[in-house]
């Protein structure tokens, strides 16, 4: 037996403006009524930031006796971590309002977001190709491994741009030494190249070159420095797969333009800063370490164009004093009410079913002496 139901023919105006003002005042409602939560795994966010703040203040102090004094005029926030303007181990120029806007423990949290978003998790294992030109960001990321528990594989460049680890005497590779040693970090790199153009050292004089081995000899790394650029991305992609030791590499986080890491074609102007998940080039532009694991299907953090970054994540530009742990949209920001939306939503879509698809509007604005042909519910099967 078939079922028979009423609609009317057609709705009417006053029916179509009541469900619009029912609407609109739903609008209102769940935007007036917004709620300042917390972002997913807050918790792991502020320790990891925690983390770097210890590490990049640990930081200062060794600068602070090794010298040179920090000049407040480039680093307001005298950090020590923001380099020199020029010394021998400076491979390339570099923007220093993005170093400036590096130096904040709270890109760490934002690691942490994006390591999330790529499915990495305790006990996971990532490659990691850190860059002396942004120290901070090395710190922050290898900050955001050790709070999430993850195993990190990391390849350091040991020269670095102007602004970044260009002290002689205290370079990235340094750095990460006495971090471990001091016990703030469980883990440090593996093996450092020359970095620079090519990753190769081109541009640095006789004397950088010698300052950069003496710097890779004094904390005994091994050295790399394959024939051609191939054999270069292919050393790393192994020394990779040897320190995994059979886990796969859920994550490849890569720190600046190194071409090596970036590739020195198309790569370069594909990849977009953060996270990317899916390969940009055709298989024979693939030159690079993150275009390589991108075809593997491994996700690929990208931490390049920092001032870009830290407005996505409500990170303060170039800040005049040492950016406090926790102060960032990464670990809280205003959100809709669920229960307010889920409850405008159900409103809305009864008034939808109420005058269109059932009886019950009409009779409602009717009345019960409408004689009203026109719009009388007919009867449908």
């Amino acid at each position: 037996m078939k079922r028979v139901y009423w609609r009317p023919r057609a709705v009417s105006r006053t029916a179509l403006v009541l469900i619009g003002i029912v609407s609109l005042v739903g609008l209102l409602l769940v935007e007036f009524w917004k709620v300042n939560a917390d972002r997913p795994y807050a918790e792991e966010k502020l320790a990891a930031s925690k983390l770097a703040n210890r590490a990049m203040r640990y930081v200062k102090g060794t600068r602070q006796q090794i010298g040179p004094p920090i000049d407040n005029s480039t680093d307001p926030t005298e950090s020590g971590i923001v380099g020199l303007p020029m010394s021998s181990v400076t491979s390339v120029s570099g923007v220093l309002s993005a170093k400036r806007t590096s130096i904040n423990p709270n890109f760490a949290a934002v690691i942490v977001d994006m390591l999330k978003q790529a499915g990495v998790g305790k006990g996971d294992t990532v490659a990691v190709g850190v860059s002396g030109s942004f120290p901070a960001l090395n710190i922050c990321t290898f900050a955001a491994c050790e709070t999430l528990d993850v195993k990190y594989i990391s390849i350091a460049s040991a020269s670095a741009s102007q602004w970044g680890a260009n002290v002689p005497d205290l370079l990235w590779i340094d750095m990460e030494r006495t971090l471990a040693e001091e016990g703030i970090f469980t883990n440090r790199s593996v093996a450092a190249s020359l970095g620079g153009e090519e990753d190769r050292g081109l541009g640095l004089s006789e004397e950088g070159l010698a300052a950069v081995m003496a710097g890779i000899e004094r904390n005994g790394l091994k050295f790399l420095d394959p024939p051609t650029f191939e054999d270069n991305v292919a050393k790393r992609l192994e020394i990779y797969r040897q320190g995994a030791q059979g886990q796969p590499i859920k994550c490849y986080i890569n720190i600046g333009g190194g071409a090596v890491s970036v590739g020195r074609k198309a790569g370069k102007h594909t990849l977009r800063p953060g996270l990317n998940q899916r390969p940009t080039l055709r298989l024979g532009e693939i030159d690079g370490v993150m275009q390589v694991y991108l075809t593997q299907g491994v996700p690929v953090i990208h931490l390049v164009q920092v001032v870009d970054l830290a407005e996505r994540y409500g990170l303060p530009i170039e800040p005049l004093s040492f950016p406090e742990v926790g102060e960032a949209n990464v670990f809280k920001g205003i959100d809709y009410n669920k229960f307010l939306v889920s409850a405008v939503l159900a409103i809305i879509l009864g008034c939808l079913y109420g005058f269109i698809r059932s009886d019950i509007g009409f009779r409602l604005l009717s009345g019960p002496k409408s004689k009203t042909k026109d719009g009388r519910p007919e009867p449908m099967v």
